[in-house]
């Protein structure tokens, strides 16, 4: 009798999702096949996203852009992570991490406001939530609109800890892309929205049974300096951050920011724990889109510069004032510029001051440049890669570009763009960009900004000797590839916080039995486990601390988790080795 019969499961619906591979059912481990070289140690992460941009363009979200980054600057140096990324539904094909085989996208409802995002939390879209699209036994697309998505949260809950056939046969038959959190293993939150951090382990605690730790990244704070929401998020935020492990921010000065305003709520020990968790965390660049010499600065065919402005249009970014107190006062004395505006939002920006875009565009030749490819007809139906090639190649044709005042002290994603494709840019004198360039020409006010846009304009030899010194910055200290620190403490972090979460005893009662007949068995999946052996209501996290830290027991790189037992310890070996080589890189990098 094989091991799938003696399972006693439905064994149509685990090879749908495990496959038939004959070494993962441990049929032919006897014949001398070391399933432990397809196996190791793995640590599983889900990730909760902060999308604040259009939902149907999220290529274009910073937090996005800045997870692909953290993922496959992971991937290059270890091999043991798996990513549950939760993303918006969208109506439009979503490939961007397509490429990455350790990563599941996973699609839930989510709001398009951004201070509604800070309060959100679906349970019932996760509950309902899908890896990719949805195919039915016929090969047939199943609409989420047709009563299913009911039906199918309806069947599951019925399901759990169930093993015969006939009660898994329908749920699986219909719907076998949907997620089954009780079936994943969760070792690590890495949450970009501590707002909502209580929400979620709430839920994955008490309806899913993981009690993973958080390791945090917050991208924006709803301090007063930046915004004047009715409901701010500050306090909030502030809350999920002492649930967390740790928490990342994008600069030394917006940890300042954060402890100055939080001593208008909080005491001093609440205030003490925000300063031991947060920490500066700079966002590199990939290193294949950094530029490998400068191009020449493209002129048009009437004479007209570029100046670039490529952050977003909104008041935390000073946009109204670039119009104003820059711009207008440049073009009054010189007309041989264009402003590229590439996140130019008209729909809440009709116009600045006394003058409509039509009129700052069309006057004199005027100076509004609001090109995007994403939304000419062209383009409707391109590829992430082409658009972000397309906005790269014009950035690297731009003479220079202009970081406003921000109140928010992040990063500055739009600066390190510019940097990166050999265009200088011109920054406000303050620390969170001294942080991200700190050889920059800095302004302290608008006409000094308007006298060094000037020098630039009017000096090619100074514009590329910035430009290069820019470019060097960004290749010694910006970049993944080049120092690896960014990426190396990130993965350190990761691992640090996992070995964090307690684990069970393992001469215990319950792990001696497990481990037992995990020998026994030679492999086993998690619904095995907590279907047959302990029962879906166990808090299962400590089991799974206990198991990946046995020398003998590994996982395997896939969506469902699968344990093996390796008398070799060829995994923990595999991890041993691994460590050394971070080892390595770190010795070098000093």
């Amino acid at each position: 009798m094989s091991k799938k019969q003696q399972l006693g499961v439905n064994r149509d619906m685990l090879t749908r999702l495990l496959g038939d591979d004959p070494d993962i059912w441990g049929e032919k481990k006897k014949d001398g096949i070391d399933i432990s070289s397809k196996s190791t140690k793995m640590k599983r992460i889900l990730v909760w996203p902060n999308v604040t941009f259009d939902i149907e363009r999220l290529e274009q979200d910073s937090y996005v852009q800045t997870i692909y980054k953290m993922i496959e600057g992971l991937n290059k140096i270890r091999k043991d992570l798996w990513w549950e990324l939760v993303l918006p539904r969208t109506t439009k094909d979503f490939i961007l991490f397509s490429k990455f085989e350790n990563v599941d996208v996973v699609q839930v409802k989510w709001p398009q406001n951004i201070q509604t995002t800070r309060g959100h939390f679906d349970k019932f879209s996760l509950n309902t939530s899908f890896v990719k699209k949805d195919i039915d036994t016929e090969g047939k697309m199943i609409s989420a609109h047709d009563g299913i998505e009911y039906k199918i949260r309806r069947e599951r809950n019925t399901t759990i800890g169930k093993t015969s056939d006939n009660n898994f046969n329908i749920h699986w038959k219909y719907y076998e892309d949907e997620v089954n959190w009780n079936f994943k293993d969760i070792d690590l939150v890495f949450s970009h929205l501590p707002d909502t951090t209580w929400n979620l382990l709430n839920y994955l605690g008490n309806e899913w049974h993981h009690l993973p730790p958080v390791l945090g990244y917050c991208h924006w704070f709803d301090v007063e300096e930046v915004c004047n929401w009715q409901y701010p998020a500050f306090i909030k935020q502030c809350e999920g951050i002492t649930l967390m492990k740790k928490c990342y921010v994008n600069t030394e000065s917006q940890k300042k920011l954060v402890l100055k305003n939080a001593k208008k709520y909080f005491s001093k020990s609440f205030i003490e724990d925000l300063d031991k968790k947060i920490e500066p965390y700079h966002l590199p660049v990939i290193e294949e889109h950094i530029i490998k010499k400068l191009e020449k600065p493209f002129i048009d065919s009437t004479g007209k510069q570029i100046i670039v402005f490529n952050h977003r249009t909104k008041a935390y970014k000073d946009f109204k004032n670039f119009i104003l107190k820059v711009c207008e006062p440049l073009w009054e004395r010189r007309q041989d510029f264009k402003v590229w505006i590439p996140l130019l939002d008209l729909s809440t920006m009709k116009e600045i001051g006394n003058k409509t875009w039509k009129e700052r565009r069309e006057k004199n030749n005027g100076y509004i440049d609001d090109l995007n490819y994403a939304k000419l007809p062209e383009y409707k139906n391109a590829k992430p890669e082409l658009l972000t090639k397309l906005y790269h190649q014009r950035l690297s044709k731009c003479k220079v570009g202009y970081s406003p005042p921000q109140t928010y002290n992040g990063w500055s994603v739009a600066t390190t763009d510019g940097m990166m494709r050999g265009c200088p840019f011109v920054l406000f004198d303050a620390d969170y960009y001294h942080e991200l360039n700190p050889t920059a020409d800095t302004f302290s006010n608008y006409d000094h900004a308007i006298k060094l846009l000037e020098k630039y304009l009017d000096d090619d030899k100074y514009r590329d000797e910035k430009a290069q010194e820019s470019l060097d910055y960004v290749n010694r200290h910006l970049s993944w590839d080049s120092t690896q620190k960014s990426i190396v403490r990130l993965s350190d972090d990761i691992d640090s916080v996992i070995k964090s979460a307690p684990k069970a005893n393992v001469d215990g009662k319950a792990m001696t039995k497990v481990l037992k007949e995990l020998k026994e068995a030679g492999s086993m999946t998690k619904r095995e486990l907590i279907t047959q052996r302990w029962g879906s209501g166990i808090k299962y996290t400590q089991y799974r601390r206990a198991l990946m830290e046995h020398p003998k027991v590994s996982d395997k790189k896939q969506r469902i988790s699968q344990y093996f037992w390796d008398e070799e310890e060829q995994a923990r070996k595999d991890e041993d080795k691994r460590l050394e080589e971070i080892k390595k890189i770190k010795k070098n990098l000093k």
